[in-house]
């Protein structure tokens, strides 16, 4: 299964997880979660931009939470193929699904491919003009890796 990834983070070194997402290539999977105590100090571009974006609520989960709930998405499927752009969401994921810095992390454990794709700034822009009605959550995780996706497949539907 190929899942396109991305994360928004809180830091200029991006190692503070704001929210991640994946979605799969034929979109009937997904995956959401914001980090539940948000970081503190973000730089102030997050705060404006990423933090309004957020969902809250049952999207905002602690890190043994998010990392059991991702482990078992990711186990709801045999071979997953994880897409990124960004080396930083791909570091991030890992973390994720490593369990932050808990000990012993909950959740099944499932061994993942991952592919970086490179070259994508003209078909993801192509992917945003095409959909005007979502440049409002630009920057929001799971709309981003919806844009990942379409920009991948060359999909401006």
């Amino acid at each position: 299964m190929n899942l396109y990834l991305d994360c928004e983070w809180a830091d200029v070194l991006a190692s503070e997880l704001v929210s991640i997402a994946l979605v799969s290539a034929d979109e009937k999977h997904s995956f959401y979660g914001e980090r539940d105590p948000l970081p503190t100090n973000p730089m102030p571009w997050v705060r404006s931009v990423v933090y309004p974006l957020l969902e809250r609520g049952g999207a905002a989960l602690d890190d043994s939470t998010l990392t059991h709930r991702l482990r078992d998405f990711l186990a709801g499927f045999s071979h997953p193929c994880i897409h990124y752009d960004s080396g930083h969401d791909r570091a991030l994921c890992q973390y994720v699904i490593a369990g932050f810095d808990v000990p012993e992390p909950e959740g099944p454990i499932t061994t993942v491919t991952w592919v970086r794709l490179d070259g994508l700034h003209s078909e993801l822009e192509r992917w945003w003009q095409a959909h005007p009605e979502q440049q409002p959550k630009r920057h929001h995780a799971l709309v981003d890796a919806m844009a990942l996706r379409g920009a991948a497949r060359r999909d401006a539907r």
